[in-house]
């Protein structure tokens, strides 16, 4: 990415917070090859509500630096691929308490569905992935989700 474009990116999204931190609104981010600015430039915005780091693909570092700052890391699609060992490896290592379910459609199919658009209601079969990964009983990991989700959106 040229520095002027990421400049400009950095100047637009300080701007965003700012609208989100004075309506109270909670921020949905996706950071690609950024995530160490991204979260230092969170972590002086101070958010009251926080957010989620959507279509997380970085280290476990970087995920548990998102979540010390109160951020819910996005698991998608990408963790129905074999390949995402290292996405897959983070996902199962984070608390529950750090993830919500996503699907990004209609981007970011899952594995097995490749050249279709995604579909919302594939949000299930990341699901199941998730529970693949996870220690964990299913019941115990959705029960999990949704008290994020309810959390994050004060539903």
């Amino acid at each position: 990415m040229a520095e002027p474009q990421f400049e400009r990116q950095q100047t637009l999204l300080r701007a965003q917070l700012q609208l989100a931190k004075r309506h109270d609104l909670p921020v949905i981010l996706h950071s690609r090859r950024s995530h160490d600015p991204l979260a230092a430039m969170l972590r002086r915005a101070d958010l009251p509500r926080r957010g989620v780091v959507h279509g997380f693909a970085g280290s476990l570092s970087q995920a548990q630096a998102f979540v010390r700052l109160g951020y819910f890391i996005g698991v998608g699609g990408t963790i129905s691929y074999q390949r995402a060992q290292k996405t897959r490896a983070v996902m199962a290592q984070l608390p529950l308490s750090a993830l919500l379910l996503e699907t990004d459609a209609p981007d970011m199919p899952l594995a097995g569905y490749q050249g279709e658009p995604n579909r919302p209601e594939r949000a299930a079969e990341v699901f199941q992935a998730l529970c693949q990964l996870r220690s964990e009983p299913p019941e115990q990991i959705a029960d999990r989700l949704w008290q994020n989700t309810q959390s994050l959106f004060a539903l």
